[in-house]
């Protein structure tokens, strides 16, 4: 019996942590998987170095020039020939349906009278409220999407959903028969508890540094609690310098030398910072795709308090842990509650339960065996 082969076109396979997945499924007897990834990625101007060597990956990988735009417009320029060499029975990519690299594939499979599967694995999640906007130029982008779905969904075999808030935006635009909810799991290699020894109840924040990611609301927030704290603040990928001068300025008004630690580390050393924290905030104030730093936070032992927005809601669950955008006394708030040790214990013991059930990273290799 011949593996079935499967070609993995994504931009992001230039982190290591969005391959393990497919290093995992790769060891299924009956599949053959090659990766493809950028060699190098370029989107709006800012540069996506990777994090590992192609020797490096346990699985077959590649790379491949690309077109520097937007995702939505983000194109392989090897693709043909990789299809031809290759010659797969499925195609996933890591973008929308709506997309060029998509629209290259389908042409690739009608000119060439291929008949391998498509497959994305998206990451959509805004279409649902724009019709309720009053905006024009987003109301047309909707219909525009809406336009050519209607057109290539019957090209689409299925489309992986990392929330139910993506999945519900696909069924929106008519491929409910083709949705599949596909968790993003942690490793649990990586992520787990860790006996460390903390001085000081330890407030953190990780992840990308920009206004969207509402960390000059976690700040205001700061100033209100009432115990003391460290603050841990993830300085490694700052986008925007100006937001971060203004952010340092603010928290230095805020709290004491001592009690700011500035850190920087990849995403296998962030595991030993997440197991020093006692909390993590996720303060967005736009719509978070997934916010993959909650689970990972928990597994390593530390409660997470999130902003009600995107799927964030739909990880933590919990009402207790959970702020409205922008309301950085609410925030304050929920902080505060957990001066009370058995509040906190209660709270953390219940989340990491949850989490370690259901977004583990063999829990998403269990649900992707199953589709391929």
């Amino acid at each position: 019996m011949k593996k079935k082969k499967i070609l993995i076109i994504s931009h992001d396979f230039v982190k290591k942590v969005n391959i393990r997945i497919y290093e995992e499924l790769n060891k299924k007897k009956n599949i053959e998987i090659l990766c493809v990834r950028p060699k190098k990625l370029i989107i709006k101007n800012r540069i996506f170095p990777s994090d590992f060597r192609l020797k490096n990956s346990k699985v077959s990988l590649i790379e491949s020039k690309v077109n520097y735009s937007n995702l939505r417009f983000l194109f392989f320029k090897d693709t043909f020939k990789i299809l031809n060499t290759f010659k797969p029975n499925e195609v996933l990519i890591h973008n929308d349906p709506v997309s060029l690299q998509v629209f290259f594939i389908i042409f690739f499979s009608i000119f060439y009278k291929s008949n391998f599967k498509i497959t994305c694995f998206s990451h959509e999640n805004k279409i649902i409220q724009y019709p309720n906007n009053s905006n024009l130029k987003i109301n047309f982008r909707s219909l525009l999407l809406l336009f050519f779905n209607f057109f290539i969904k019957h090209k689409i075999e299925k489309i992986l959903c990392i929330s139910k808030q993506i999945k519900n935006n696909y069924d929106y635009l008519g491929y409910a028969n083709k949705t599949y909810l596909i968790p993003l799991g942690y490793d649990e290699k990586i992520f787990k508890k860790k006996k460390t020894r903390k001085k000081n109840f330890t407030i953190s924040y990780f992840g990308r540094i920009s206004y969207e990611k509402g960390i000059h609301v976690l700040i205001k927030a700061l100033k209100k609690i009432k115990f003391d704290f460290d603050f841990m603040l993830d300085v490694s990928h700052i986008e925007d310098i100006n937001y971060y001068k203004k952010l340092l300025k603010s928290l230095r008004k805020v709290l004491k030398p001592n009690q700011i630690n500035l850190i920087k580390c990849n995403h296998t050393e962030i595991a030993d910072f997440m197991s020093r924290s006692d909390l993590v905030i996720l303060p967005s104030i736009y719509q978070e795709q997934y916010g993959r730093v909650i689970q990972e936070s928990v597994a390593c032992g530390s409660l997470v308090i999130g902003s009600r927005v995107g799927a964030i809601p739909e990880i933590i669950v919990d009402g207790d842990l959970l702020f409205e955008r922008n309301n950085h006394q609410q925030l304050a708030f929920k902080i505060n509650k957990l001066k009370n040790k058995n509040f906190y214990n209660k709270k953390i013991k219940k989340l990491y339960k949850r989490v370690c059930n259901e977004r583990t990273l063999n829990k998403q290799l269990h649900a992707l065996k199953n589709l391929f």
